[in-house]
């Protein structure tokens, strides 16, 4: 099977091929403003190093966050388009997942984990994964936004992941060679509520929602 994984939930975004759940290249993607021209530039570079074509990929697998919501978009709906001429499945996988996988293949017991990021505006996500069967981890926990002063003190008594480790395309794709059902097809974007001001007309009176 051959698979073209793509990260796109951080500023490091990344791709990856891979044959029979092995690496075969990965890609790193510029982000910021260019993000889309840097994420088809790259599969372009990926598949011409492998000498693969975009007719050879059998299926696609990305990460859905929770990260930033432009990269999210971008990758989703890339790989839906690519995807969409030969009918070939995306599968997909929270990016936190895939942080959680490669740090359990680093551990000699691996055991529960908590995996965070950055939600803006001073708070952190945050999320607790224990490993399973096979390779991977399995969320066991809900999503939380915490205060960013409050990194490690929610589940006091499991180690965090280094908030600086961001998710790879390479363990997004080992993950689907896990045999995981896939999640959602859609971004995992947590952040703080954001308060809206209400509008005032010139005379001073409040303007309706929606007008």
């Amino acid at each position: 099977m051959k698979v073209l994984a793509v990260e796109g939930s951080t500023e490091q975004a990344s791709l990856a091929l891979l044959l029979d759940g092995t690496v075969v290249a990965t890609e790193a993607v510029a982000g910021g403003r260019r993000r889309s021209q840097g994420l088809f530039v790259g599969v372009e570079t990926l598949l011409s190093r492998a000498e693969w074509t975009l007719e050879d990929v059998e299926a696609f697998a990305v990460g859905r966050g929770p990260g930033a919501y432009t990269g999210l978009r971008v990758s989703l709906t890339a790989v839906q388009g690519w995807a969409l001429p030969g009918h070939k499945p995306v599968w997909t996988v929270s990016s936190a997942a895939a942080v959680a996988a490669e740090w359990f293949a680093e551990q000699p017991t691996p055991g529960p984990v908590v995996v965070s990021g950055s939600a803006r505006r001073d708070t952190i996500w945050a999320a607790v994964f224990e490993p399973q069967a096979g390779g991977g981890g399995c969320r066991t926990s809900d999503w939380k936004l915490l205060a960013a002063e409050a990194r490690g003190g929610e589940w006091p008594d499991l180690p965090w992941v280094d908030p600086r480790r961001v998710p790879q395309a390479e363990w997004v794709g080992r993950l689907y060679g896990t045999g995981l059902a896939s999640e959602a097809c859609q971004p995992i974007y947590l952040h703080p509520a954001v308060a809206i001001a209400p509008r005032f007309a010139a005379d001073g009176r409040p303007v309706p929602e929606g007008a």
